[in-house]
């Protein structure tokens, strides 16, 4: 399936639980946030993206990210289109929510003078949202499994064979409430 096509069906897979609806959740929401990445072989990478969250039930939601990762390092640049599944926590009338939760993505990558190959990866994540209630501020850190395999590469990843994309990644930005 191409990069499009997945990107396309978790939008879609979104959209259509967002349709159903459920009476007791807090609703959806959208945000945008900056990202950063510690990655192994790529360096430090930032950027940034969107997000739209459902949450069917107050204690758990469901998102869909796409954002942009730069890492200037190794000239590399990824784009991430995941989805999770979140445990929330809500305290003080969800002023504070704490969160832990799970997700996979796929991860296209485009660069000059490397040839990664588009991956398929996971993370384990836990966060926090701080604010009112129609919009917070949302901090999260997470850890990426994802190996690209190399094809062909100058500089600093020629002697390789697999890029280890592993990584701390701390996101952190704004979240409104419909």
């Amino acid at each position: 399936m191409s990069a499009r096509g997945v990107a396309i069906l978790l939008l879609s897979a979104v959209l259509a639980v967002a349709g159903a609806g459920c009476s007791t959740g807090s609703g959806l929401e959208c945000g945008v946030f900056g990202a950063y990445l510690d990655s192994d072989d790529l360096g430090d990478g930032y950027g940034g993206g969107v997000k739209v969250e459902l949450n069917p039930i107050d204690i758990v939601s469901i998102d869909a990210r796409a954002s942009y990762i730069r890492f200037d390092d190794t000239s590399v640049n990824m784009f991430p289109f995941e989805a999770a599944a979140l445990l929330n926590f809500p305290i003080l009338f969800e002023h504070i929510v704490p969160y832990i939760g799970a997700g996979v993505g796929y991860y296209i990558f485009d660069a000059s003078g490397v040839d990664l190959d588009d991956e398929v990866g996971f993370f384990p994540l836990a966060g926090l949202e701080i604010g009112l209630q129609k919009l917070s501020l949302m901090v999260e850190a997470r850890w990426l499994f994802l190996e690209a395999d190399v094809d062909s590469a100058r500089s600093e990843l020629e002697h390789i064979t697999k890029a280890d994309v592993d990584g701390l990644g701390i996101n952190a930005g704004l979240i409104y409430r419909f």
